[in-house]
Parts: structure tokens; sequence; C-alpha cells
């Protein structure tokens, strides 16, 4: 299988594409999303992610940015999307296809062997359908992180790569994709690896550990702070071990409908979309400090 990563790279996109890279994870190109940060931050933090990794994968613009001068998440990923550690700006080749175009063109040329996972707001995708609707019946699934589920609230949380680009969200989930696969809010958020592992990493022999230690620390500040979770929630690092390890996630086929910037999802016998419904942690935490190693 081949694999597009859409990413607005903040601190858990980060940890998720390092994640799927040391696990070979077979990534064609890397499509920019707006939303943690804004577009030139993005394509910097992207650069110093491939740098540590010494990979050197297609990246690829979209032709809408959001507002994330304004919108942004800063408080959660730090003024320079990866923790406020401020690393030296990387120049690198950014190709001139558009996101977009690079979507529809891997679309057609990988056909039923290409899938697409999306860390961010989903504007590059649903502007890829805009344009050529016939790729929805190309694309073999969808990975989302985002959406509000929880069966016990009648109104959901509101998630913020809906709430950034809730019409490209509509688009998306309105289109009948072989399969899409969601990981919701709320498991991204009991999906976390507990401080005292995350600090370990700081005394790696592996340079790529360090870096994980460092733009941990203020994801952990916020995770404690707005969660009560003393550890690293890991919402985008779960999306992708969820692809490697089908152990992880247990999902429920459900409808999606997008309101007022708000995702109301309800299960249902029947549908293309499958929400996740519980995560096994000790699977998960295996996985990842079985790559990551102090």
């Amino acid at each position: 299988m081949k694999y597009i990563i859409d990413t607005d790279p903040g601190i858990d996109d980060a940890i998720a594409i390092i994640l799927g890279c040391k696990n070979n994870l077979d990534i064609i190109g890397f499509t920019i999303a707006t939303g943690n940060i804004d577009r030139e931050q993005a394509i910097n933090n992207l650069n110093t992610i491939q740098n540590i990794l010494n990979i050197n994968i297609p990246t690829y613009i979209g032709t809408k940015e959001n507002k994330a001068h304004t919108v942004s998440a800063e408080y959660a990923h730090g003024k320079d999307g990866l923790g406020n550690i401020f690393m030296p700006k990387i120049s690198k080749t950014i190709e001139k296809t558009t996101a977009e175009d690079f979507i529809i063109d891997s679309a057609n040329k990988y056909k039923n062997n290409l899938t697409i996972i999306c860390l961010g707001p989903l504007t590059n995708l649903a502007k890829a359908i805009e344009k050529d609707k016939s790729i929805v019946d190309k694309i073999s699934k969808i990975v989302f992180m985002g959406v509000s589920y929880d069966k016990n609230k009648d109104t959901p949380y509101k998630e913020f790569n809906i709430k950034i680009d809730a019409e490209s969200a509509k688009t998306v989930f309105e289109s009948d994709f072989k399969r899409i696969d969601v990981i919701s809010h709320e498991i991204g958020i009991k999906s976390y690896v507990e401080r005292n592992y995350m600090d370990s990493l700081k005394d790696s022999d592996d340079k790529i550990d360090k870096f994980i230690y460092l733009i941990s620390q203020k994801y952990m500040e916020f995770s404690l702070n707005r969660y009560k979770v003393d550890g690293c929630c890991m919402p985008d690092p779960v999306t992708i071990a969820s692809i490697i390890n089908n152990k992880i996630i247990e999902y429920v086929p459900c409808k999606i409908e997008i309101k007022d910037d708000l995702s109301y999802v309800t299960s249902c016998n029947e549908s293309n979309i499958y929400v996740s419904n519980n995560i096994n942690l000790e699977e998960f935490t295996s996985f990842f400090k079985k790559t990551f190693k102090k």
C-alpha cells in the first residue's frame, strides 16, 4: 500500500510522521495543510522532521490556506508548532504540483493501492474531490484524526480539525469513499504515553529519541492542563499506529453530520465510515515503546 500523509505539523503530527517512517510505511508524499500553524511554519517543521529522519519525501502545498494566524493551536504546540524549540530554518525544494493535483495524480496512478492519512483539516482532500470526483472510487481508504464521538454526550466537543474547515469535512464525509476510518478526539486523548517514559528519552543515544523528548514537553504540559493526563496525549501517532497494528483501535460503523462547526456522530448498522469506539492502550504503548527505545 502507498500512503500520502496530509499534515499540519504540530507536535503530535511530528511524532506520528516519525512513527510511520520508523515502521516503514511506504509514504509517497506529504501534503501540507494549515491548521495548527501557518503554511510557512508548517513547511519548515516538515523539513525539520525529514532532516531528523534523514529522508527526502516530496512535499506538496495546497492552494487554500486556512486562517492559522487567527485560529491556531499555539496553546498546545507552541509558537513554532514544535513545542517552542525553535529549530533553524531548513531549505528544501517544494514540488510545483499542488497538493490537490498530487492527490488526484496519485489516485489515478495507484488506484486501489493508495491510502490517504489526514492528520489536519481536510482542506486538501476536499479540494481534490471538488476538482475530480472520480478519485473517490480509486482511493482504497481515508484515515482521519478528527471529529468528536462520545455516545454519552448529546453535544459533541468542538474538535479542532473539523472547526478550522468544517466545509471541507462535510465534503469528504458526504463522498462515497470505499472506507473512511476516523480516530475521534476522545480516543486520541485516551491514547497517551506516560510522562516517565517520555522523559526517559532524554537519555537516549538516538537523536530521534532526543527530538521526541524535546518536542513532547510542551504537549505534556498541555495534556496535563487541558485533559488531566500525566503524560503525552497521542491523537496523531495513534492514528498512524492503527494503520500498522490493527489490534490497537476498535471501530464501529457510523454516520457523520457536520453542522455549525460540530461533528454529530451516530452509530448505525452499515456505513462506509468507521469511527473509533475503543482503544487497546497497552497494545499502543507497547508499539510506541518498541519504536522509540530509550
